[in-house]
């Protein structure tokens, strides 16, 4: 018995099983396109349920957390954040985050951390100051030893120990204060001993620099290299030299110091 074939309008006899074959093969194309349809809708759908979910209250900012600030305020480390509740959690880029909390004047490091439990934690590690520095007004400005300006040494925050730099601009808060590396630099050379005794550093018009020492003797550093080596020239000056009645000590050739003043 023969199948019938219709081609270009004139029916052929077929052999039934080779019918039978192509009837076969052209339904296992229609399955594997109807196959293909499903995953594509399966995917979809995950897609989008995955992004519902994403944009769903169960997976926003529930609440925001400071760890570690103790001269810049909470609020000011969340206003620069930019972190609110209710965002999204997965728009918040941590990394994006922590140099804008960085940027503030008493911030040195930020991680940021994102919980599922929709807690969002800034750990904040503060600078340390090491200097002071006067405004033209006379307001007195903190410097940490990467020449930072952190701001207003205000009431309540000890500025004992802390040298002043003369002859520098402390510019505005969280700026880098202009010529003063040198002065930095200096500063973290010295012994204990000799840097309890500073009550002052001064940055000259051209960069050389001075140290005012109690009582009343100014050393002269002169531009600011190999201060390693005059340091340790301080050091020593200070320890073996008798120094009532002197006014100064010259280490600007470390190898060999000179002393001036009346020991008499």
């Amino acid at each position: 018995m023969s199948a019938t074939l219709e081609l270009d309008g004139r029916e052929l006899d077929v052999d039934p099983r080779i019918a039978e074959r192509r009837a076969s093969v052209e339904g296992e194309r229609r399955r594997r396109r109807r196959r293909r349809l499903l995953v594509v809708l399966a995917v979809v759908g995950l897609v989008v349920g995955a992004w519902l979910v994403t944009r769903s209250a169960l997976l926003d900012v529930d609440s925001t957390k400071v760890t570690g600030s103790v001269h810049q305020s909470d609020d000011d480390v969340l206003a620069a954040s930019g972190v609110r509740v209710g965002d999204q959690l997965v728009d918040v880029d941590e990394g994006s985050v922590a140099r804008r909390v960085e940027a503030l004047p008493w911030v040195d490091t930020a991680k940021v951390s994102v919980g599922l439990d929709g807690v969002v934690t800034i750990a904040v590690t503060e600078r340390t100051p090491v200097a002071v520095v006067a405004g033209a007004d006379g307001a007195r400005f903190l410097v940490d030893v990467a020449g930072r300006n952190l701001g207003l040494a205000t009431i309540g925050i000890d500025t004992t120990g802390l040298a002043p730099l003369e002859g520098v601009d402390p510019g505005e808060p969280g700026e880098t204060l202009a010529g003063a590396d040198g002065a930095l630099a200096a500063l973290a050379a010295l012994g204990p001993g000799a840097r309890s005794r500073v009550t002052a550093v001064v940055v000259g018009p051209d960069g050389t620099l001075q140290l005012k020492l109690s009582p009343a003797i100014v050393v002269q550093l002169g531009p600011p290299t190999d201060l390693t080596a005059k340091a340790a020239a301080l050091t020593t000056v200070l320890g073996q030299v008798e120094q009532r009645g002197v006014t100064g000590i010259d280490v600007r050739v470390p190898g060999d110091p000179v002393v001036t003043g009346n020991r008499g």
